[in-house]
């Protein structure tokens, strides 16, 4: 029986999330298990050509299926030279590219005494269609999106754990080095771009 709280999925979405579903439910998630069944869905561009038709050229996201808790599926697309801020998920994390060479690189967290964290470059790589990333906290500092010089900007399928707004987050600002506490219910910034909140 079909409730309002649980809507009905699509055929490739209700796979993927039917593959995940062991994978996702252990104490650590099988994050190659979960990678994987999100390669296979981005490699179906004739299903998900619609929804890149949705979202179209602008700078979004597009929910794919968001529950109020659990993982949820979004296509996200940055355009010509955007990358998000600087930031960690709280909860597990997978990103596949569907058409175009996403950005992802990874950050590790450097604690110095007093001062605020600071993040250091520990990975860079540039996703082609159906490569994916895969983050676990605490190790999920990242920031994504599109460099000039490096394809065409991505439309990519983001895959999390768990709604990312419930959990105290962390943002920083690679230009200033400034860090930020995101208080639950705070999505933080879209892009790197965008003024700091108290500037």
């Amino acid at each position: 029986m079909t409730t309002s709280a649980t809507p009905l999925l699509d055929e490739p979405v209700r796979t993927l999330f039917e593959r995940i579903a062991a994978p996702a439910a252990g104490a650590t998630p099988d994050l190659e298990a979960i990678g994987g069944a999100l390669t296979d869905l981005a490699r179906d561009t004739e299903y998900l050509g619609g929804w890149l038709a949705r979202l179209g050229d602008r700078s979004g996201s597009l929910a794919i299926h968001a529950p109020d808790r659990g993982p949820r599926l979004t296509l996200v697309h940055r355009t010509e030279g955007q990358m998000s801020a600087v930031h960690d998920h709280g909860t597990w994390v997978a990103a596949c590219p569907v058409v175009g060479v996403e950005t992802h690189r990874r950050w590790q967290v450097v604690r110095g005494e007093g001062g605020p964290p600071s993040v250091e470059l520990a990975e860079d790589r540039a996703l082609q269609p159906a490569e994916v990333a895969t983050l676990l906290p605490p190790d999920d500092v990242h920031d994504h999106g599109h460099l000039v010089g490096r394809g065409a900007p991505a439309w990519t399928l983001i895959l999390l754990g768990d709604r990312q707004t419930q959990f105290r987050r962390n943002e920083w600002d690679l230009a200033t080095g400034r860090h930020r506490i995101l208080a639950p219910g705070d999505g933080g910034r879209w892009v790197a771009s965008e003024a700091w909140p108290d500037d």
